[in-house]
This record gives structure tokens, C-alpha cells and sequence, in this order.
């Protein structure tokens, strides 16, 4: 069995694609454009790398609610053997959902 050391890091982007997680039921696979990726303090990082990437991470279902392609993802994952996971049960504000916002009408003239 493959040993991973403990790790998180920061990450921030946009929601590109999401379906339910294929072996873990409540899950899903949420595809995010990785624009923002840095360090958390005291943790190794192992997903900085996927900075400007499209990264697969999976998420709890409910965490997401109904966020779709385009809504704004920040929040802490770590790396596993399976992939990257989004922390289960993350802290007051190290999730962050902005979904997307529509666009502005044009004044009434």
C-alpha cells in the first residue's frame, strides 16, 4: 500500500465540470481550473503543482450544494492515492462557493 505523507494546500479556481464520484457514494468530481494554489502552514504541499491545470478533486456532495460550472471554488484539498479530496468537513471559512454571477443588462434607455 502506497503511504502519503500528510498534506494540505490552499486552492482557487473556477468550477469547470462536476458528476457524481464513481467509488465514493455522496461524492463528486468536481473538475476545477486551478488559478490560485499556495502552501498551508506546517503541511506538506503536493498540489501546488496543478497551478493553471484543470484539476480533478473530489468533494462532498452537499458542500457544493448546487454550485455549477463557472461558480468560484477556494478551499483547502490534500492529495491521496486516489487523487485530490477537498477536506470533508472543513472550518468556517475555508470554503468558499461564489457561484456564478449573471451578467449586467444594459441601462433602459
Amino acid at each position: 500500500m502506497v503511504q502519503v505523507v500528510e498534506n494540505l494546500t490552499w486552492l482557487s479556481g473556477r468550477l469547470v465540470g462536476r458528476q457524481p464520484h464513481p467509488q465514493r457514494a455522496g461524492w463528486d468530481v468536481v473538475i476545477v481550473h486551478v488559478e490560485v494554489a499556495r502552501p498551508v502552514p506546517d503541511k506538506a504541499d503536493l498540489l501546488s503543482r496543478h497551478e493553471g491545470e484543470d484539476l480533478p478533486v473530489g468533494f462532498r456532495h452537499e458542500l457544493l450544494a448546487d454550485a455549477r460550472p463557472g461558480a468560484h471554488l477556494t478551499f483547502r484539498a490534500r492529495f491521496t492515492p486516489a487523487g485530490a479530496l477537498a477536506e470533508a468537513y472543513p472550518d468556517e471559512g475555508d470554503l468558499v462557493v461564489r457561484p456564478i454571477q449573471p451578467p449586467s443588462s444594459p441601462p433602459a434607455h
